[in-house]
């Protein structure tokens, strides 16, 4: 049995669009010293939870500390009111988009995570220590690039970019207008 405790993750979707055609933002992975052997994969932008940290203000960092980018929306997440039963206790529950979970890896973590779909605006500002090479890739593009080559996506985001394509319907016009 492994001794190392999972670890919570936030990640974001980040997504635009364009003469109504979605591009979803992507990254190269760039950390050749703590995490060489994931170094150069496509990724989107993630990253831990702190200890009671808001899952929301965890997100927006992430999102800003690693491609300088601020979150205008949440695409249609919920998040309850706080709760305070008692004077220490404070709780809350969401709902992201989707959940992750690493099963095993090859020298990685035993990240656990939750995704949500996000749009931002600004300018990219790569984090040269967390990545390189952004890029806004249309769904299409994402599709095939999926299909051809997989073992260019961080593995913890494959699936999680695989379920984006096959149930992008489900994110309504609606919930981006808004």
């Amino acid at each position: 049995m492994n001794n190392l405790e999972s670890r919570p993750i936030i990640s974001a979707i980040l997504l635009k669009y364009e003469n109504e055609q979605a591009f979803i933002y992507l990254q190269e992975r760039w950390k050749p010293k703590t995490s060489p052997t994931y170094s150069g994969m496509l990724e989107i932008p993630a990253g831990g939870i702190d200890a009671y940290e808001n899952v929301y203000d965890a997100l927006a960092r992430e999102v800003e500390e690693e491609c300088g980018l601020k979150i205008t929306k949440i695409v249609g997440d919920y998040k309850s009111e706080i709760v305070q039963p008692r004077e220490k206790d404070k709780s809350f529950v969401f709902k992201p988009f989707i959940c992750q979970q690493v099963l095993e890896t090859d020298n990685g973590l035993p990240w656990i995570g939750f995704v949500f779909v996000c749009l931002a605006e600004g300018e990219i500002k790569i984090n040269p220590d967390e990545a390189r090479n952004p890029q806004w890739v249309s769904l299409d593009q994402l599709k095939e690039m999926l299909d051809k080559d997989k073992a260019r996506f961080f593995p913890l985001q494959l699936p999680v970019l695989k379920y984006l394509c096959e149930n992008i319907e489900s994110i309504s016009s609606s919930d981006i207008l808004d």
